[in-house]
């Protein structure tokens, strides 16, 4: 299973970015491995690829964030990739509260 949180950090003490979308990175947990790569956001270098289209071209199975748009979220429920709401730590805490099933689904407040 792969985790995938926006930051606009690089590495898994940094904090959860406010805005999926406009986020300079994504950070992707392999919880089966404990390892994690940093990812540029393409929407965030210019390119035109949708977040929730690249995510899942890196086998991204949750996203965890702050809210989404309706659009991301119609797209990532199209893709099979489910959404966590983040609580405002940092992205290590946020994995192990995930790991205990401690993060709420997005739910409609939370989309934009």
């Amino acid at each position: 299973m792969k985790i995938a949180i926006p930051t606009k950090g690089k590495t898994i003490k940094d904090k959860v970015a406010s805005h999926f979308g406009r986020a300079k990175n994504f950070l992707i947990f392999d919880v089966k491995t404990g390892n994690f790569e940093i990812h540029q956001n393409p929407e965030a270098i210019g390119k035109a690829e949708f977040p929730p289209d690249f995510l899942s071209k890196l086998n991204v199975d949750i996203i965890i964030c702050f809210s989404l748009g309706s659009r991301a979220v119609e797209r990532c429920k199209k893709l099979g990739i489910k959404t966590k709401k983040a609580v405002k730590k940092t992205i290590v805490e946020n994995i192990k509260l995930f790991q205990k099933d401690k993060l709420r689904n997005l739910e409609e407040k939370d989309i934009f």
